[in-house]
């Protein structure tokens, strides 16, 4: 699944509803002639590893066509707990209406897209492109922003970003021996899209990582030590809700962990930095 969600604008691909009607795994049923009650499952990929994001649950009646209401709830990721309330005709063709939401998608308006990927012995498979608009709130008093750290050294600048950040989007370490620079994107409070870095040096390789609509950065550890002379970042490695990034650089000298609480992600980073990343520290607040 790829999503973007700046401003007021909803953009959100690679989604795939399975509509299964029939067979052990249904997830509609009849109410009365004419009257189906469904709960159909939306993942985030169409093979069988693919992660649950929401349900379409409501209901669809026989008037000429089949008419879908429902509301799509997503119940993992950054959208979490946030709905978009849909109306339109049968799940085979035609598009969908996006009438409303809540949470993330409050008052929302917009269309989802429907493409047919596969049909089964129980049902069929579609992929969802999900394309709309809301008001933009200004939420950032909800959202209270911790710093940690910093480890490493003293030497370099001292690097911050100015907007609360809500959201990590990509990271880009630069590394050879140790960690020469951090670059990386995220969204704020206020929905918009920024970049930082890069914090430290012109060197070492890059290694870049985007991170998807439904992870949350639970940890980040590494390595701080004597190079040149100077205590810098030796090495760095991220850990997502689903994946496992790096080491990158060198691991050696002074260990450090930076676990984060259930229900927290990291969102930013501080740090400073010169000819190489001296120090590192995290924003974390709220996982969405």
């Amino acid at each position: 699944m790829a999503a973007t969600y700046q401003g007021n604008e909803i953009n959100i691909q690679g989604l795939y509803l399975h509509h299964t009607p029939l067979g052990p795994n249904a997830n509609q049923s009849s109410v009365i002639s004419k009257l189906v009650a469904n709960n159909w499952t939306v993942y985030d990929g169409p093979g069988p590893n693919a992660k649950l994001v929401a349900r379409a649950q409501g209901l669809h009646i026989d008037a000429g066509n089949w008419h879908n209401s429902f509301s799509l709830v997503f119940e993992n990721g950054r959208y979490s707990g946030s709905t978009l309330q849909v109306m339109g005709i049968v799940v085979e063709r035609g598009d969908w209406a996006i009438v409303g939401g809540t949470g993330e998608f409050a008052m929302a308006t917009g269309v989802i897209y429907k493409r047919f990927h596969v049909q089964n012995s129980d049902g069929n498979i579609m992929e969802l492109t999900i394309k709309g608009f809301c008001p933009l709130f200004n939420n950032s008093s909800q959202y209270p922003v911790t710093k940690i750290g910093t480890w490493g050294g003293n030497g370099g600048s001292a690097q911050d970003i100015t907007e609360l950040p809500k959201r990590l989007e990509s990271v880009t370490i630069m590394s050879g021996d140790v960690i020469d620079s951090i670059k990386f994107s995220y969204i704020d409070q206020a929905g918009k899209k920024r970049t930082a870095g890069p914090w430290g040096g012109s060197g070492g390789h890059p290694h870049t990582i985007d991170i998807g609509p439904s992870e949350i950065v639970k940890e980040m550890s590494g390595t701080f030590g004597t190079y040149h002379g100077a205590t810098v970042i030796t090495s760095l490695k991220l850990v997502t809700s689903s994946r496992t990034f790096g080491p990158w650089g060198v691991e050696k000298g002074t260990p450090f962990r930076v676990p984060v609480q259930s229900g927290s992600g990291i969102v930013g980073f501080f740090a400073r930095g010169g000819k190489f990343l001296d120090a590192i520290g995290v924003h974390v607040t709220k996982a969405e």
